[in-house]
């Protein structure tokens, strides 16, 4: 397979730098070829305009746009954006590396994508979602924090991480045609002690050799939207749920399995969100499924469906 690491740290010495040096060992380790763009090391320039191109569609006016798809047709891009491109067609895995800044990419590697990721070359007429140039390719978000997971769990102070990378996961990598795998995430690098280091390093690079042995997240795919609107063509239910039997039990392997069903439910856009009370006596679900009938066989497929009553609604489209 080959690997392409986009890695986004200005100093080599960072934790940054050790994952992508211990990524480029085992998988070269593992017979996999491998290509960096280490964008700092070779003064890469974020800024989107006119410096993209060779060729000018319009000299009165820069409608970028325009002037990619017109650089896309007659090879008009400069041979440090070509380079990127071409490294990004030919690979089978894309990894971002870098850590999280103001809640997003480092503005580096945002300039990256905004300039590589061009329309007419790598996108549009069609060529977008599930027929994007990632099509059948693999991506990977690997990023540190300085917050702990705490601060970004679903009652943190700050946005949940799902919700945070979002527009990395869906907005570039999905939009893109790419799978994209679970974030590999390192939590609060700048304070963890060396043994907490060692062992992110060894889960990083054992998510790198299962990346495509691991479930691919299954994502909407453009088909299921309509042509000309783009809003979704399938229903949502609302769905409420009580527990049935007597006592307060609930077995906690059970409510794992259950959680991480959910969890991949989500990642399909089958369930997207469940709630319950304090004592799990009751809650409500928000599901995607094409009629009433396979919105129940959603909720009692779960591993506690068959411990609870259902009540399914299906709810009115948004105006």
């Amino acid at each position: 397979m080959r690997y392409f690491i986009v890695h986004a740290h200005p100093e080599p010495q960072s934790f940054n730098g050790a994952l992508t040096r211990h990524a480029v060992a085992t998988l070269r380790e593992a017979g996999h070829e491998v290509e960096v763009s280490d964008l700092w090391a070779m003064g890469f320039d974020p800024v989107s305009d006119r410096r993209n191109f060779t060729t000018v569609a319009d000299p009165a006016y820069l409608k970028q746009g325009a002037e990619e798809r017109y650089a896309s047709e007659h090879d008009g891009f400069v041979p440090a954006l070509r380079a990127e491109m071409e490294k990004v067609e030919r690979c089978d895995a894309l990894v971002f590396q870098c850590p999280l800044w103001w809640f997003g990419l480092p503005a580096i590697l945002k300039g990256w994508v905004e300039r590589v990721f061009a329309a007419g070359r790598m996108y549009g007429d069609g060529k977008w979602y599930e027929n994007g140039v990632g099509r059948g390719k693999r991506a990977l978000l690997s990023v540190t924090t300085g917050g702990g997971s705490d601060i970004y769990a679903d009652d943190g102070l700050n946005p949940k991480l799902s919700a945070v990378v979002a527009p990395i996961q869906h907005g570039i990598f999905w939009f893109n045609g790419f799978t994209p795998m679970p974030p590999f995430l390192a939590w609060g690098v700048s304070w963890c002690p060396p043994e907490q280091r060692e062992r992110y390093l060894q889960e990083y690079g054992e998510r790198l050799r299962r990346l495509f042995d691991d479930p691919a997240p299954s994502y909407p795919p453009a088909a299921q939207f309509d042509a000309e609107t783009h809003r979704d063509l399938i229903p949502r239910f609302m769905v409420h749920w009580a527990r049935t039997g007597g006592g307060n039990g609930l077995d906690p392997a059970l409510q794992r399995a259950h959680d991480a069903a959910v969890a991949a439910a989500k990642d399909r856009r089958e369930v997207l969100y469940e709630y319950a009370a304090d004592d799990h006596s009751q809650g409500w679900m928000h599901v995607r499924a094409k009629d009433e009938e396979s919105a129940h066989q959603l909720v009692e497929s779960l591993p506690l469906g068959s411990q609870r009553r259902h009540r399914v609604t299906r709810l009115a489209r948004p105006q």
